[in-house]
């Protein structure tokens, strides 16, 4: 390195490559400042330290650096791309943990770029290990929910991946590298990207305007009206109709709400369900929505999962945090919580029917508990 450029062909389109970076960072940073997308700012920053990696290939650097810069421009660049994907499957609240991995690995990735500039080392083929095995973790997850940008995320970090092996191949003296070859994996890279999160945020900017236009919380509770929850819910149905993206529907009993009221009085049992319902807010992502339908149920909207991960992931995370801390106003005591959880249908019941089927299953589960605090429905089961 730096890597020769054989004809005036291969320096017109290394030229027209940048020139599609150059675009990609400008309208990523035009539209993330528009529509506030963290994941497009961030964006910008990868698709220019893409150019630096190009950069750094075809011009000549002062002796010492032209060996280790692309690979640590790479490295950084691939660390940058991981706060993207975290950012772009920030809306799944069952995917905490694997935005927690991804997190760590943003910052690990540019240490080791620092420590192979220190060592002398070449650590961009490990690192491009690192970032695939995460990428495709995340992409499982993903694929079948988020249709259709999760088809163009796939393909971005594909190209991304390739780049950096074959970059890392090439400073290892076992691949052959060409620039244009890098430019033209780094500009799909960028593009696809980019699509992919403008297009997600078209799919999640519809539930928003829907919800902005109109009083959307609950002043006793915080939590949303009961009137725009079943809007949620006809939206969930809509894009689960339209991008196979699902969504499950959790009704949760305050259980012990009614001994409460007897041992300590009703300002006590009024807190607990405040109490309910903050907890229960904090435990959701960001796209998913909870109302309080009755004086002891809370109905939870979680989008993005299926039912396993609905019961699994969310209605846990919930029993969790309500066992986290004793009630306020009763030290002794917890909250004590049991749900029933079903898939969104994609038609059939509407929204307010479908809460009354989840009331009627879960009084049933009320009358005659059990040790399972979490019971799952399918769609068809409740429809039936």
């Amino acid at each position: 390195m730096p890597l020769a450029l054989a004809t005036t062909l291969d320096m017109l389109l290394l030229a027209g490559f940048a020139g599609a970076l150059v675009l990609v960072a400008f309208f990523s940073l035009l539209i993330a400042q528009a529509y506030r997308e963290r994941a497009l700012a961030l964006h910008a920053l990868t698709a220019g330290l893409g150019l630096a990696v190009l950069y750094a290939l075809v011009r000549p650097l002062p002796r010492g650096l032209g060996s280790w810069v692309p690979e640590a421009a790479m490295l950084t660049l691939l660390g940058v791309a991981c706060l993207v994907l975290r950012e772009l499957v920030n809306h799944a609240g069952a995917m905490r943990r694997l935005r927690q991995v991804l997190l760590a690995l943003s910052l690990a990735l540019p240490v080791m770029a620092v420590a192979g500039a220190a060592g002398g080392w070449s650590l961009l083929l490990p690192g491009a290990a690192a970032f695939g095995a995460a990428m495709l973790l995340v992409l499982l997850r993903v694929w079948p929910q988020s249709q259709p940008w999760a088809w163009w995320l796939g393909a971005a970090l594909l190209a991304l991946v390739l780049a950096a092996v074959n970059l890392g191949g090439h400073a290892l003296g076992l691949l052959a590298a060409a620039p244009v070859h890098l430019a033209a994996a780094l500009t799909l890279w960028a593009a696809g990207t980019y699509l992919a999160a403008v297009w997600r945020s078209r799919m999640f900017a519809e539930t928003r305007v829907r919800v902005d236009a109109r009083k959307v919380t609950d002043p006793l509770t915080g939590l949303s009206t009961p009137l725009i929850f079943a809007d949620r819910i006809e939206a969930a149905r809509a894009i689960l109709r339209r991008y196979g993206h699902p969504s499950v529907l959790l009704l949760v009993e305050i259980e012990n709400l009614n001994a409460l009221v007897r041992e300590f009085g009703p300002e006590v049992a009024e807190s607990a369900v405040l109490t309910a319902a903050g907890r229960i807010r904090q435990a959701l992502g960001e796209a998913d929505v909870a109302a309080r339908i009755s004086h002891r149920r809370i109905a939870v909207l979680a989008e993005g999962v299926s039912l396993a991960e609905g019961a699994a992931k969310v209605g846990t995370r919930i029993l969790v945090a309500a066992l986290k801390e004793p009630l306020p106003q009763a030290k002794a005591e917890f909250l004590q919580l049991r749900m029933v959880v079903t898939a969104v249908p994609r038609d059939g019941l509407s929204a307010k029917a479908l809460l009354a089927r989840l009331a009627v299953l879960l009084d049933e589960q009320l009358r005659a508990p059990t040790d399972r605090r979490i019971v799952s429905v399918t769609a068809e089961e409740l429809q039936a």
